[in-house]
């Protein structure tokens, strides 16, 4: 009697409608790097790894769908990886003190 509807949900889409593919790979790259940036923030002990997060977050959330060139897009992958890999240092340099406290 009822139809079943299958509703996809990309909000990429919902948001900017169809995009070309590059563009796309771009935006689901930044979507990663939110959403790792955002599980830093549940697991990390070290303040500084979690102010990197969220200056991560607060950089990539507003872009992920606002229009903008290929070129911000990569600029902004850039400036996330570095984020992280710095939010990853200091969370391994925060552990290494925190063991030898512990020793």
């Amino acid at each position: 009697m009822n139809a079943q509807t299958t509703i996809k949900l990309d909000e990429i889409e919902t948001f900017l409608g169809p995009i070309p593919a590059d563009e796309r790979e771009r935006r689901e790259k930044l979507r990663s790097y939110r959403n790792a940036a955002s599980a830093m923030l549940a697991t990390t002990r070290c303040d500084t790894s979690r102010h990197l997060a969220w200056t991560a977050i607060e950089w990539i959330s507003p872009n992920i769908y606002a229009p903008a060139p290929i070129e911000w897009l990569d600029k902004l992958n850039l400036l996330a990886r570095r984020l992280m890999l710095t939010a990853l240092t200091a969370q391994e340099m925060d552990d290494l003190l925190r063991e030898g406290e512990d020793a």
